[in-house]
């Protein structure tokens, strides 16, 4: 907006319009939790503990310069450090010092490398400082979320739009199955937001033709590569915080591993990626055939190949921390020969592998319409993604998953149905409420179990041929939209547990909102439990000797085989809804609207 002053002209041209326009909203917003359970990862007492205070300051920027149509959106991000995260930061220096990380292989990287071995902290997804992963004042290009323009050309029927903006395609809200051309950024409040909130925008060159004769319109993107390397991907806790699951906070995995590798032979971020989609309508239904080229939207371990020259095997013990000498992943109790993902190496000096980002293929298909003996509109998508990448391996071990990768025809498919209910004579409530009920499935062409396919790397849970979530939604305004109850709530069809999510959000004029929400969890039992059960090589339990559990030794021997207690304990059976056991907390979020 520096360059404001040069909007100055008055009106051009025969039609009167004015050669620039210029309009701006936003927000300010404080949000606080309060956790509701203690945690194990720190000696005081979680309950009631801080473990989020943050304030946004958030503005959109509307500029019209003759036929270009700009839209700037801009976020100010800035968190106190907590003494509950303070607790973590310090649990990562133990933890650290724990696996000699803390200078015994700092020549490996020399300053500034591109590893995070070389001390404490890790990367931490940007240059080291734990918070950073949580703020955005100090790098303008969050600050700067979006900049984008709009022009149209062809009597309108050719829109384009360039820039770093946000591209949607897809109908679900928690677990997206088209919407993947961006990545997501989970670590702040993990899914609690909505999905603007957290989608990461990208440099895109973003075009739709209209084709009226035909009822529809063909949609086309380009992104060129020219994105910084943290825009790569979903991030995730794994450099140690509030939402790295249970129970590695105060760990920080980018000691270990490379943070995110964006130069991997499978999974190269200056790559050119794109797609195409077909919107049209048949009838009174919406439909859409999509392709995409674009990046997994979750991140999986390449490994260091048992082998390789720079495979963890190769390294010298840390000595006095008990470790088998040069065999850190006989250590962790991963069975058999590892490997490298798309005969790319693991970057040198990183102790156990790289997190990457591999390239897929999508081809997609969406339908939406109304039901009139349901009066609901229901919807749907098809995903199919030839060769998903996948870790496995070493189900009963410290680090499930870690083995390698293997590639499976998968399938992602969400139904949903949006209802309208008019309580307003049972319940009082000012308008019809929305309510909408989503399933959405991961469906595993040729599973297999001996392929021992985890759900995320370090973690044990094997994926079966199906995993199903249902999410359900609804919202209620009561005295004239002045309070307004929702209530979200999902669980996993497959291995139990799931979350639930009561709000209520006070309106004051059109200013001001108060929302109070409680984000809360519940689990079939499975969070992390010791592995004591017999199993052979494939994580069945049949069999007698606990072969499954690896031999392991030093240090690790003192917690009676159930893994390092910075690495919590070795388990087979925690689900994604398992994670977040005793995560239970209230939000204040206090919003200035104008």
């Amino acid at each position: 907006m520096g360059s404001s002053n040069a909007f100055s002209a008055y009106g051009y041209g025969g039609d009167n319009e004015p050669f620039y326009n210029f309009n701006w909203s936003g927000y300010l917003r404080t949000t606080v939790g309060v956790m509701l359970q203690d945690n194990d990862e720190t000696n005081a007492d979680d309950k009631y503990r801080m473990n989020q205070a943050e304030a946004v300051l958030h503005l959109d920027f509307d500029v019209k310069t003759g036929p270009l149509n700009w839209k700037i959106v801009t976020r100010f991000d800035k968190e106190m450090q907590t003494d509950y995260l303070d607790d973590l930061e310090n649990r990562m220096g133990a933890t650290a010092n724990q696996f000699g990380l803390q200078g015994n292989y700092s020549q490996q990287n020399g300053e500034g490398g591109g590893s995070a071995i070389g001390g404490y902290p890790g990367q931490n997804g940007k240059d080291g400082s734990f918070m950073d992963q949580y703020d955005t004042v100090d790098d303008a290009m969050d600050i700067l979320r979006e900049i984008y323009f709009d022009v149209n050309l062809f009597d309108d029927r050719l829109m384009v739009r360039v820039g770093r903006q946000q591209l949607v395609w897809g109908e679900s809200d928690f677990f997206q199955a088209m919407d993947v051309v961006h990545g997501y950024d989970y670590r702040g409040r993990l899914f609690y937001e909505n999905n603007e909130e957290w989608r990461k925008p990208l440099m895109l060159f973003n075009f739709r033709l209209d084709f009226y004769e035909l009822g529809g319109s063909l949609n086309w993107y380009i992104r060129p590569g020219w994105d910084r390397a943290e825009d790569m991907g979903s991030n995730y806790n794994i450099e140690g915080g509030r939402w790295i699951p249970h129970p590695y906070r105060g760990v920080d995995f980018t000691q270990f591993t490379d943070s995110y590798r964006t130069d991997h032979k499978s999974g190269d971020w200056s790559d050119m990626t794109y797609g195409i989609r077909w919107n049209g309508e048949w009838g009174s239904i919406g439909y859409s055939f999509a392709y995409m080229k674009t990046f997994n939207p979750a991140p999986i371990m390449s490994p260091h190949s048992s082998t390789g020259t720079n495979g963890a095997r190769t390294l010298s013990s840390p000595g006095s921390n008990g470790y088998l000498d040069g065999g850190f992943y006989d250590y962790y109790g991963i069975q058999g020969a590892t490997n490298s993902y798309g005969n790319d190496e693991a970057t040198t000096g990183n102790l156990l592998g790289d997190w990457m980002y591999p390239e897929i293929d999508i081809f997609g298909f969406t339908m939406t319409g109304f039901n009139q003996p349901l009066d609901a509109t229901m919807s749907m998508e098809i995903a199919f993604i030839p060769n998903k990448p996948y870790n496995f391996g070493s189900p009963y071990s410290d680090l499930p998953g870690w083995n390698g990768v293997i590639e499976k025809d998968t399938i992602n498919m969400m139904f949903r149905i949006d209802k309208e209910f008019k309580w307003m004579e049972s319940l009082g409530t000012h308008r019809p409420s929305l309510s909408s009920i989503q399933l959405f499935d991961t469906w595993i062409l040729s599973h297999d179990d001996k392929d021992q396919i985890v759900e995320f790397a370090s973690f044990g849970a094997q994926k079966k041929e199906h995993t199903a979530y249902l999410t359900i939604f609804t919202l209620m305004n009561f005295h004239r939209d002045t309070i307004n109850p929702s209530f979200v709530a999902g669980t996993d069809l497959t291995k139990g547990g799931g979350f639930a999510i009561p709000a209520v959000e006070f309106v004051w004029g059109d200013d001001w909102r108060l929302k109070v929400e409680a984000d809360l969890w519940f689990n079939d039992g499975d969070a992390k439990k010791t592995c004591n059960v017999s199993a052979d090589a494939y994580g069945h339990e049949e069999l007698s000797g606990n072969t499954g559990c690896g031999s392991g030794g030093g240090a690790r021997a003192a917690y009676n085989g159930g893994g390092d207690a910075l690495l919590g304990k070795r388990e087979n059976s925690a689900g994604f809804m398992d994670y977040f056991a005793g995560d239970n907390q209230l939000v204040f979020k206090l919003t200035r609207q104008f």
